[in-house]
């Protein structure tokens, strides 16, 4: 019994594998998709040389010049609100947002960046973003059940700010 299903799995195994091609046999078939002109009334001219495809090597790619390959930058967030925050806050940056009705923003708390503790109104961190991002959502938690405070940046390689 266990040669038989090993003889039957070997079997399904090679026709999985068996080149089945499923083209046509016919030979018939004409380049172009036209027959040739029986009547003898066609132009004469003969078929044109099919075009053969250009072969483009690693080595022959150029980037352009200042082109990089990392998809990701560097960002640095400076916060300081000391004076205006209590001594214990939260700050998160999220990369998905919408805008809504109230002028604030909703964040989808799946596209978290990164999410540190603000001391005494204070943070001062360095993070990586993704390059092909626009702008970004920073929130800072208060521990008082109140709304985040919330500000929008742009990100054009400068350091970020929130006085």
């Amino acid at each position: 019994m266990k040669k038989v299903i090993i003889i039957t799995m070997a079997s399904l195994f090679l026709m999985a594998c068996s080149d089945s091609g499923g083209g046509s046999s016919s030979g018939g078939a004409s380049v172009g998709g036209s027959t040739p002109d029986a009547g003898g009334t066609g132009s004469g001219a003969s078929p044109s040389p099919i075009d053969q495809p250009v072969t483009v090597k690693t080595q022959d790619l150029v980037a352009p010049e200042g082109f990089s390959f990392n998809p990701v930058e560097s960002q640095r967030l400076v916060v300081n609100l000391s004076g205006s925050l209590p001594a214990r806050a939260h700050l998160s940056v999220y990369s998905s947002f919408t805008e809504n009705a109230e002028g604030g923003f909703s964040v989808d708390h799946g596209s978290k960046v990164i999410d540190v503790p603000v001391v005494n109104g204070v943070a001062d961190i360095e993070f990586s973003i993704a390059d092909n991002m626009a702008t970004s959502i920073a929130e800072i938690w208060l521990y008082d059940g109140s709304s985040p405070l919330q500000r929008e940046f742009t990100i054009d390689g400068s350091e970020w700010e929130w006085n």
